[in-house]
């Protein structure tokens, strides 16, 4: 006697997947739930807020495996790559190491929409070397679609990118994040995210972050979810204070702000007025001259307050060490003259 087949409710295939992670804003958990393994979840925008989720996010993954992440971008006219410096500002808020955050971490590069299939050919190759990986990050995936050529083509290889990625995510119950921005912006509706179909049907669960128009917090939507009714809204904050849609600020704003930060707390505290000189012409003579240099350096903010002090240290040695060596070369003159 053939035994009839047993049929398996999506709930029950819901309740199986991998372990949660939460997107660190307790609001969006309270809106979707904690971020599941198997699940894709797809956070579309008509700014820049999900700039700045999406760095603290992987961070927060690292502790529990390897995070791979998909950079979709015109190098020429646009960069949107996750910067190590600012990876390493949220480790070390988190009580990371930021070396050992960085090394959890793999990527791959699309510069357009020819090299998508390519890239992520790459990356799922490494997602299948790396068996502890708890996170897969596709940002800015629509990217290449606007201003593609032939749409239709652009679209295709869309989908032919997402395919593979998210089979392989779900059969290990890997995170899946995709991110990419609104089609239009109305403000009295929610937009539809851009992209495909295919990419609309795939998501399992759908948010729209909006930001105000001037001041105030950040209103996500949630659009499409397996189980919660939608559309429902909430105002996202984080640590009691409204957690800001911000664009990743220029080096020069973060150089000032970390100036303005140290003259008012580090460099009071020293007791050597020494040092406190020589903190200053740290600044006038290495640090403001050669702003370019470091802004293209991309080191990663590691043991720096070690370093700083060093620095400053050696810096008011040297400034002693100089002064000493102009009054001996003043005695001489001297001693020549007579």
């Amino acid at each position: 006697m053939t035994t009839p087949p047993r049929f398996v409710r999506a709930l029950d295939l819901l309740d199986r997947t991998g372990p949660s992670l939460s997107s660190g804003v307790a609001a969006l958990d309270d809106l979707v739930g904690e971020l599941r393994g198997g699940s894709s979840y797809l956070f579309y925008d008509a700014g820049g807020f999900l700039h700045g989720l999406v760095p603290p996010l992987m961070v927060r993954a690292t502790i529990q495996g390897k995070v791979a992440y998909m950079n979709n971008t015109d190098y020429y006219s646009e960069k949107t790559l996750v910067q190590p410096d600012r990876l390493a500002f949220y480790a070390k808020r988190e009580g990371l190491d930021p070396e050992s955050v960085l090394s959890r971490i793999y990527f791959v590069a699309a510069y357009n929409e020819l090299r998508q299939e390519k890239a992520v050919d790459a990356l799922t190759r490494m997602m299948r070397q790396e068996e502890d990986t708890r996170l897969v990050v596709i940002h800015n995936l629509a990217r290449f679609i606007p201003g593609a050529k032939d749409r239709k083509k652009a679209i295709e290889s869309l989908n032919r990118s997402l395919a593979p990625l998210w089979q392989l995510a779900a059969e290990r119950s890997i995170v899946v994040v995709i991110t990419v921005h609104a089609s239009r912006v109305e403000r009295r509706s929610v937009p539809r995210p851009s992209g495909s179909h295919m990419l609309w049907h795939l998501a399992n669960v759908i948010v729209f972050f909006r930001e105000p128009d001037a001041g105030g917090p950040v209103q996500a939507t949630l659009v499409k979810h397996p189980t919660k009714p939608t559309p429902q809204s909430v105002e996202l904050f984080q640590g009691g204070e409204p957690l800001m849609g911000r664009v990743t600020p220029s080096f020069t704003q973060v150089y000032q702000e970390l100036v303005e930060r140290l003259r008012r707390d580090f460099v009071p505290m020293m007791r050597d007025a020494r040092h406190r000189e020589a903190f200053e012409a740290l600044l006038r003579e290495a640090w403001d001259r050669e702003r370019a240099a470091m802004s293209n350096s991309e080191v990663v903010l590691l043991l720096d307050a070690l370093n700083l002090m060093a620095n400053v240290h050696n810096k008011g040695q040297l400034a002693q060490l100089k002064g000493r060596v102009e009054e001996i070369e003043e005695r001489l003159a001297r001693l020549e003259a007579r």
